[in-house]
């Protein structure tokens, strides 16, 4: 019998599939990326960076975490990220989000990025503690905005009580009418 068991766990074992860690992106994949992060004209569409391949997600990953890269390339980085979504883009976005030295508005649209991927569901509690406590008052009104955009319900009480605490209030403004739209009735809009 133990034999039997062994064959089978041997069997399983062999027919399970492997599981690569992620490999680095294609050369020629990681400069499309690039080329198109660069890009002068506009935003790129998430399915132009999806027709790339998994390939494109890694180098996605590896430019918005890039602490010495250009902070344009990382914004446009984390934005495509926030379209791809996945367990991975929000893993991205909140190590920007923690990160002491990315610059404010690189932190800015992970936070918002996050807000996104986050959805009308786990929005409060992903952000109700950058709201609460981040160190830079614009990303904590990024993060108010995030929160009346995606969760006004669960979030604008909260996200008036901090406005009255912050020393400039003023930065709060775009939430808090955010906040006014979404508790009038839709005949009121």
């Amino acid at each position: 019998m133990a034999l039997a068991s062994a064959a089978v766990a041997l069997a399983l074992a062999l027919a399970a599939p492997a599981v690569d860690p992620p490999a680095e992106p294609p050369p020629d994949v990681r400069e499309q990326v690039g080329a198109l992060l660069g890009a002068i004209h506009g935003p790129v569409r998430t399915e132009t960076f999806r027709a790339l391949g998994p390939g494109a997600e890694e180098a996605l990953l590896d430019f918005a975490r890039e602490e010495n890269g250009p902070p344009a390339r990382r914004i446009r980085a984390l934005e495509a990220l926030a379209g791809l979504g996945g367990a991975r883009a929000e893993a991205a976005h909140r190590d920007v989000v923690a990160s002491v030295s990315a610059p404010r508005a690189v932190r800015r649209t992970a936070v918002r990025g996050l807000g996104r991927l986050a959805g009308t569901s786990r929005a409060p509690a992903e952000l109700s503690p950058i709201l609460q406590r981040d160190r830079d008052p614009l990303v904590r009104a990024a993060a108010a905005e995030a929160l009346a955009a995606h969760a006004p319900v669960e979030a604008c009480a909260r996200i008036r009580t901090q406005a009255r605490s912050e020393e400039l209030p003023g930065r709060f403004q775009r939430a808090l009418r955010l906040c006014d739209r979404a508790g009038r009735s839709p005949a009121d809009r």
